[in-house]
């Protein structure tokens, strides 16, 4: 007799299969679904709670077989069985049963045997599932496929376990699957038995998020055995994390940083986001890390969108193979599992299962606002709001109600459109050029100016110098057209010669000018030639290395000449800024 035979029928309860549905609780059971109104307090030692659906009808069809390690989703009028593989428990089916959903119909109280359409799927498990709120759309993401949830595959003899790529997207109100490639997830496009959130605020239709559990390329023959996955090259790393975006069908890859949980699969996950979206907070609670010391009863908290691991609760539940879900808007629902024995994941009687009274009868209940374990569920203090604790706001900045600041990973985020999709924005700034919660000091004691500020400053410095010039200029020429009343005629303009720049390895113009203008790095070419000059027509050089005169050689020093020399000067200047603030 197997273990999760033994926690099905000492406790009742089947690891994988859990869902909350109508202010019910429904876990599946061998012959039967549990239900807890969560309308009315609970204690998860009372065992008169307890409602149930049985699964046995009075035909096949309207009939539902045991299966372990599927998914159960909700429309609200109806609780769908998806994927798995038989059990051992009694009233198991002999073989696996064909690629069908069991849907249950609440108002009817009837089983029925849904085809679904859309893209053949084969019965997988061991993925990972959730649930939209919004759309009636189930999420089944990776798994396996295995003798025991495979028809055919369960005739063949010697046959092994192959993990499969794929998201499953599965309509409950069309009853239709849709297959979504998940070759760039990660390197080998699966994973099994990690964890997954749903992100319905951002992005047009969401995000899937997932992290941890195990991969290995697609069709590879694979033991699936918790002895198996003692290799670090299937395990996937809690510090590498995947987003989907559901709306665009675009995988990216994100490294989290923080107080990052040892490597772990088969536990569970919630989401819940800030009063003011500025962040979201998904809690991570339990799996198996491959030995009792990489284990932990640890609760994790993954904040997005900096991307940073926090740990919020220090305890000793180990425990592995259950579900979670939210109720309320700030309590998880631990649902099933098994306490590892030593370091044995699998005890070899029901002594791990569901006997501590902190999980009495498989039911453990942990507050998000609070960050403690309890034992008794109040649902008028799971209608109160969820805040941001402490611990978390300790980390990423804001309060209670959110208000973070810090919105990007400690290293940045991959791709810029990742940021975009999660809602990273950058934080207000005021008038001295800091972020309202940023008191940070410079050594000498001022507060430091951003890029803008800087970038402001010297435009306005420029626009400042190029407006006294201007005056000088016009002073000068009326000046010199005073004591000259007459121009001298050139019938071809000057064009001033330009050496190349050290940044242009051509003889000729740098890479900002043409030819016959003239031209400096530091502004664009002249719209027209200079100006004919009254003296000798001599091939000025000017370059950014050169001071001094500019390269100006008068012929003559008697006063009309130096008063056309700082004509031509003024002339240089103010036009070179002129156009430079242009």
């Amino acid at each position: 007799m197997s273990t999760e035979e033994n926690c099905e029928r000492f406790e009742g309860l089947t690891c994988g299969f859990g869902s909350v549905m109508n202010g019910n609780v429904s876990v599946s059971i061998p012959t039967t679904v549990g239900t807890i109104d969560l309308s009315k307090p609970f204690s998860n030692a009372d065992t008169s709670i307890w409602g149930q659906i049985s699964k046995n009808g009075t035909t096949f069809a309207s009939s539902a077989p045991s299966l372990n390690d599927g998914a159960m989703f909700s429309d609200k009028t109806s609780l769908y069985l998806f994927g798995g593989a038989i059990s051992m428990a009694p009233g198991a089916p002999g073989i696996p049963p064909t690629n069908v959903v069991y849907q249950y119909n609440i108002g009817e109280s009837q089983w029925t045997h849904v085809n679904p359409g859309g893209d053949p799927v084969q019965r997988v498990l061991i993925g990972m599932s959730a649930q939209s709120s919004t759309t009636s759309v189930g999420y089944y993401l990776g798994g396996a496929i295995t003798p025991l949830s495979n028809p055919s595959f369960y005739a063949e003899s010697n046959s092994n376990p192959y993990m499969i790529e794929g998201l499953v997207q599965f309509n409950e109100r069309s009853a239709t699957l849709k297959n979504s490639s998940t070759s760039q997830m990660n390197s080998d496009g699966t994973i099994a038995e990690g964890y997954l959130a749903l992100i319905e605020s951002l992005g047009s239709e969401g995000v899937l998020i997932t992290f941890g559990g195990f991969t290995n390329i697609a069709g590879a023959p694979s033991g699936l055995e918790d002895s198996d996955l003692a290799d670090p090259s299937f395990q996937w790393p809690l510090a590498n994390v995947s987003i989907y975006d559901i709306g665009n069908g675009t995988w990216y890859l994100q490294a989290a940083t923080g107080d990052i949980p040892p490597w772990r699969y088969m536990g569970c996950s919630v989401h819940v986001a800030a009063p003011d979206q500025s962040s979201h907070s998904i809690y991570v609670f339990g799996g198996w890390g491959n030995s009792f010391g990489g284990s932990d009863g640890n609760v994790y908290v993954l904040s997005i969108p900096s991307f940073q691991w926090i740990r919020v609760n220090k305890d000793s539940n180990r425990r592995s193979r259950h579900s979670c879900n939210l109720l309320g808007n700030h309590t998880m629902l631990v649902v099933g599992g098994i306490q590892p024995i030593g370091e044995q994941v699998l005890p070899s009687d029901a002594t791990g299962c569901d006997t501590s009274p902190m999980f009495a009868q498989g039911l453990g209940m942990f507050s998000l606002n609070n960050h403690s374990w309890a034992t008794n569920y109040y649902p008028s203090d799971g209608a109160s709001p969820y805040e941001i604790h402490p611990s978390i706001s300790n980390v990423i900045g804001g309060n209670e109600n959110g208000n973070a600041t810090i919105q990007t990973p400690a290293g940045g985020f991959s791709q810029q459109a990742l940021g975009s999709l999660l809602g990273a924005h950058q934080l207000p700034i005021d008038a001295v050029g800091t972020s309202p919660n940023d008191k940070s000091m410079s050594p000498t004691g001022t507060k430091r100016f951003t890029r803008g500020i800087i970038g402001g400053i010297v435009v306005a410095t420029i626009a400042g110098l190029a407006i006294i010039l201007t005056i000088l200029f016009i002073l000068l020429r009326r000046r010199y057209l005073w004591l000259h009343p007459t121009r001298p005629k050139i019938s071809n303009p000057i064009l001033h010669e330009r050496k190349a720049s050290e940044l242009n390895s051509l003889p000729g113009p740098s890479e900002m000018i043409d030819d016959t203008s003239a031209a400096h790095e530091m502004w664009s070419p002249m719209d027209k030639p200079l100006p004919a000059r009254p003296f000798d027509e001599k091939i000025v050089s000017l370059h950014e290395m050169e001071g001094g005169d500019l390269g100006i050689r008068p012929v003559e020093r008697d006063l009309e000449r130096e008063r056309a020399e700082v004509d031509k000067k003024a002339r240089i200047v103010a036009n070179r800024y002129v156009r430079c603030v242009e």
